[in-house]
């Protein structure tokens, strides 16, 4: 099935002749004529010859995809308008066509009998006219696909059940303190924690659009990181030579991270089949999410995360209680379909690196000891980026009173306080998560690190393992990505240097991410060989160096480097030769210092230490280089 979904002020239509031998009957409700001037989304829908295979499953996501765009632009009249224009292989036989479109109206009625929600004629050449509001969620068009015949029955009510739940369950907002204090969040005096204040009322506000670019765009552009591909999909970028080094570096501080706290590194596909039976149920949770991929008559689906490939590799092995806890990770190309209205330069996207590292345990209490620990872990991980994050954390009140104390002890040393989002019921897979979240200047919000301890996967997936009295039981599984997504770190460290530029202090990546780290600036040709000496020797030191060799005045030179961010400025001229030191700029510091190479070398490699090192990956000399993104 093909929707096309328009938000317009007003809508008309008007029958003018039959399409079909037999048109449905006009009457009172299904009316020849219609003319509004209010608010209205008009969905048109194209049904298609293979939407007749389990049209309950089909409904039920086709409900579920116009009930998230009605709430996501506060609409309450709808009008249904058939049009097989929209059909991408076959039109369903009129008959059939006819049906579906009534049963979506019927359920949509049932659903919301407070809206106005109206169908025009089917089986008629009709004129209509319209006027888009041109809004960023104004339009948006949707592909429902049919599940396949051999789906089983109980799907339909896992389905509904899980949305229901959802819908159903009640969730309240506090602030918590180290103390322990708890207070409702809108009562709560935020005082000097105004990134705080914006993150829950970002949380509760809960508006994901985007009405103008976020500021860090221009920012990843001009830094010649991140552009935006106009030949891919929206929400794929291209990854920039200096943005690779960044991008490799994050995820290899990620990996190594990973492997010290004991996880087994593997690779598992991109692209899953939807007739694997532990995945059937699994993907109802993520309904009309997923980049669609045919292979000769099957479809499969690219992963939005690790999931899937690292529960079906455990669910394969044997597992005995000795080997618990078991940690598993991969470094994850994950394809998500977010709403286009929802997407935000590299924020919210539809390609993205996720680091997934998934953990089998015994029972709650070593879930919880494996829990603390990759909050800390997490912890380190932010602070190891220099940005300042907002902390939430999500459960039911039940899970809260029973273990607050330890909660407590797990936030004591944030020195701020906490969102705590403690819910009536469990509708989700987990029973308890934190988010470390970054907030940026157009008061949004983006989680970076995330835990998450799940009680019904293993089951779903047939993860088992071998307990003492030789019994099969189910782990519990807890989901970890230590860093948030590579392209939401660079995001989340750009944000953080758009606030220190507001302050008036000077932007910078922390040193061991900078992809130039030594930027040499000889003023003129007589000193250009001293210059690719010490640049050797740095290169030595697995610093990464590049020489402005450009035709340019030495201040123009300097105002280049600023513009670059270079962290180290060498200026090398008549002096520095004879003396056989280094006049060099310190950015972090903002001092210019007269020093010996090994000097500067020691300052680099304590900034840098226990961070992952990464050669220069484009031409030494500035004026080799080409300019990009502009």
């Amino acid at each position: 099935m093909q929707l096309l979904l328009i938000h317009s002020d007003g809508f008309s239509w008007k029958v003018n002749d039959k399409a079909v031998s037999n048109p449905e009957s006009l009457s009172d409700i299904i009316l020849g004529e219609y003319e509004t001037a209010d608010s209205v989304m008009i969905i048109f829908i194209g049904v298609e010859n293979t939407d007749t295979n389990n049209t309950s499953q089909l409904l039920n996501k086709t409900i579920l995809e116009i009930q998230r765009a009605l709430q996501d632009v506060k609409e309450t009249n709808v009008i249904l308008y058939p049009w097989v224009h929209l059909v991408k292989t076959t039109p369903a036989k009129p008959a059939d066509a006819l049906r579906i479109l009534q049963s979506i109206q019927e359920q949509l009625m049932e659903k919301f009998p407070d809206f106005h929600i109206l169908r025009a004629p089917f089986g008629y050449y009709k004129g209509f006219a319209l006027k888009c509001k041109g809004h960023a969620l104004a339009e948006r068009s949707k592909e429902i696909l049919s599940v396949r015949e051999d789906v089983k029955e109980e799907l339909d009510t896992e389905i509904t059940t899980a949305i229901k739940a959802e819908d159903e369950t009640k969730s309240n907002f506090f602030i918590l303190t180290q103390a322990g204090e708890l207070t409702p969040y809108d009562t709560y005096s935020y005082g000097d924690f105004k990134d705080l204040q914006t993150f829950v009322n970002y949380e509760t506000a809960k508006d994901r659009t985007v009405s103008s670019p976020p500021e860090h765009v221009e920012l990843m552009k001009r830094l010649e990181l991140v552009d935006y591909e106009e030949g891919s999909d929206a929400g794929n970028f291209r990854i920039l030579p200096k943005g690779f080094i960044v991008k490799h570096l994050i995820e290899k501080h990620v990996v190594d991270m990973a492997i010290r706290y004991g996880a087994m590194v593997v690779e598992t596909p991109l692209m899953y089949s939807y007739e694997h039976p532990s995945l059937k149920k699994y993907l109802e949770r993520f309904p009309a999410r997923q980049y669609v991929v045919r292979s000769g008559s099957k479809e499969y689906f690219l992963r939005f995360s690790a999931c899937f490939g690292q529960f079906l590799t455990i669910s394969d092995a044997i597992i005995s209680y000795r080997q618990l806890p078991l940690k598993i990770f991969e470094m994850s190309a994950s394809f998500r379909r977010e709403q286009r209205g929802e997407l935000a330069g590299i924020r919210r996207l539809r390609a993205f690196t996720m680091p997934d590292l998934h953990t089998a345990a015994i029972d709650l209490n070593m879930a919880k000891k494996e829990f603390e620990a990759q909050f800390r872990l997490s912890a380190q991980y932010m602070r190891d980026i220099d940005v300042n994050f907002e902390t939430a954390f999500r459960m039911t009140t039940d899970f809260y009173e029973e273990n607050k104390d330890w909660l407590i002890s797990l936030i004591k040393n944030l020195e701020k306080p906490i969102l705590l989002e403690l819910f009536d019921r469990r509708y989700a897979y987990f029973i308890l998560k934190f988010e470390f979240n970054v907030v940026d200047a157009q008061k949004k919000a983006a989680a970076l690190s995330t835990v998450q301890i799940d009680v019904e996967n293993s089951e779903r997936f047939n993860i088992k393992y071998i307990n003492n009295q030789g019994q099969e039981m189910y782990p519990l599984l807890l989901h970890c990505s230590l860093s948030g997504s590579t392209e939401r770190v660079i995001y989340g460290i750009l944000e953080e240097q758009l606030k220190r530029m507001k302050k008036g202090l000077k932007p910078q990546l922390p040193l061991w991410l900078s992809p130039i780290q030594v930027r040499i600036l000889p003023i003129n040709d007589e000193v250009l060989p001293y210059s690719e000496k010490i640049a050797e020797e740095l290169e030595q030191e697995d610093i990464r160096v590049e020489i402005d060799d450009r035709d340019l005045s030495l201040a123009k030179k300097i105002r280049a480097a600023e513009k670059a961010w270079i962290p180290l400025i060498f200026v090398i001229g008549e002096k520095e030769v004879k003396h056989d030191k280094i006049s060099v700029r310190y950015r972090t510091e903002e001092t210019q210092e007269f020093q010996i190479l090994e000097d500067i070398i020691a300052y680099i490699n304590e900034n840098t230490a226990n961070k992952p090192i990464f050669p220069r990956a484009f031409p030494k000399y500035v004026s080799s280089q080409p300019i990009w993104g502009l």
